[in-house]
């Protein structure tokens, strides 16, 4: 007998919201990857990291597929991560043109 889905984390949501606040054009088309962070009491517990390529015509780096991107640092590439505490609130945000995750 199969495991009923598990339902998506609930800071997923809140990431969600303060991302159409910021970047509106990449919370719905790109997928949100979150990161539980383990630190002292006030520092981030929940790193959200998002990236899609701007590239519209022929990448300069020869990749076809834009999802599984080898260049680690690109400027074709927007990024964003979130930086929330364990309430949801936005301690920080990081742009730049980096993968933060694969």
């Amino acid at each position: 007998m199969a495991r009923p889905k598990r339902p998506p984390h609930p800071m997923l949501r809140v990431a969600r919201a303060h991302l159409s606040k910021l970047a509106p054009e990449l919370r719905s088309s790109t997928r949100l990857r979150l990161r539980q962070l383990d630190g002292p009491p006030g520092s981030p517990r929940f790193a959200v990291s998002v990236d899609m390529c701007r590239n519209v015509g022929v990448c300069a780096y020869g990749v076809t597929d834009t999802d599984t991107c080898p260049i680690f640092a690109c400027t074709q590439r927007r990024a964003i991560r979130l930086l929330l505490s364990r309430e949801g609130e936005l301690l920080q945000v990081i742009t730049d043109g980096l993968r933060w995750e694969k």
